[in-house]
């Protein structure tokens, strides 16, 4: 009764800060939860065009479940997510250390906006973009040609199922990098300027201060980065949407993309709803054995 009391004064107290919450949850509740909740109601009904839908339990989940399409895109997913987020995340390393070596404020900011700028363009843009290159007269083929004479023969690259996993995550990483290496500079930056000037008094090289100063120092920051990463790692759907073709298909068509396909294309709701709640519990699970493994709310705690 006493902690009511107490917790009805707190609210009373802050009544107008409580007030300014309420348009973000009716916000949420309308347009996430809501329509969560409606697709996860769906995922146990068999979709008809006209009438009620007929409630159909399980089934749809024993379908994607034994269907060999989502195997395939499941391990698709993993596999190009998985090594899209360590290059990403070694390559966004690279640039926030290198970023720090720079005195130069001018060439620093330059550098930065460059390796930012193809995060904040789609992946309409950074796909076509990449699809040009990569194409028979793009610039990888005429660069080859160069090196290998006349004789060279163009590569369709985005035809060649061999390449089309290493094409995804490196276009990828390399979009994303940017992002990442904004987080870790700004960690680097807040680091405590006396234990460098301390540690450069002591004799120690300035690759010693970067491996034990710099990076110690940011690995709470790397810790955010993953937990982010671990939960984006199921949702890449416009890069293999873009850059996806027939011939590819069977290396990088990913969870999300069968989806759609099976959703809004194939009108088969109830199977799409299904797989789609399945990527949820799974991101879930994912997301927190990441938190446990990197000690995540040990360290923030």
């Amino acid at each position: 009764m006493l902690i009511d009391r107490k917790t009805l004064i707190k609210i009373r107290k802050y009544k107008s800060i409580y007030l300014m919450f309420v348009p973000i949850a009716i916000y949420f509740i309308v347009f996430s939860y809501y329509p969560l909740i409606l697709g996860i109601i769906s995922s146990f009904r068999e979709s008809i065009l006209i009438g009620t839908p007929k409630f159909v339990g399980v089934e749809n989940y024993k379908n994607v479940l034994s269907n060999p399409l989502y195997s395939e895109a499941f391990m698709n997913t993993i596999i190009v997510n998985f090594f899209t987020f360590i290059v990403q995340f070694i390559f966004s390393l690279f640039i926030a250390l290198s970023l720090n070596e720079v005195k130069n404020k001018m060439i620093r900011s330059s550098i930065q906006t460059v390796t930012y700028i193809p995060n904040l363009l789609s992946w309409a843009i950074v796909g076509g973009m990449w699809i040009r290159i990569l194409s028979p007269t793009g610039m990888l083929n005429n660069i080859l040609k160069l090196i290998y004479g006349n004789d060279f023969n163009p590569i369709v690259f985005m035809a060649e199922p061999r390449f089309a996993r290493t094409i995804m995550v490196l276009t990828g990483a390399w979009k994303g990098a940017g992002y990442f290496a904004v987080l870790l500079l700004t960690a680097i930056v807040s680091i405590d300027q006396s234990i460098y000037e301390s540690a450069s008094i002591d004799g120690a090289s300035r690759f010693k201060q970067i491996l034990y100063i710099t990076v110690p120092n940011i690995v709470p920051t790397m810790k955010i980065i993953t937990v982010l990463g671990s939960m984006n790692f199921l949702r890449n759907f416009d890069q293999i949407f873009i850059m996806g073709n027939a011939n590819i298909f069977s290396k990088v068509r990913n969870l999300l993309c069968l989806i759609y396909t099976d959703g809004v294309v194939n009108f088969k709701i109830g199977i799409a709803t299904a797989a789609a709640t399945m990527v949820l519990i799974t991101t879930f699970i994912i997301s927190t054995i990441v938190r446990r493994l990197t000690k995540y709310d040990e360290t923030f705690n």
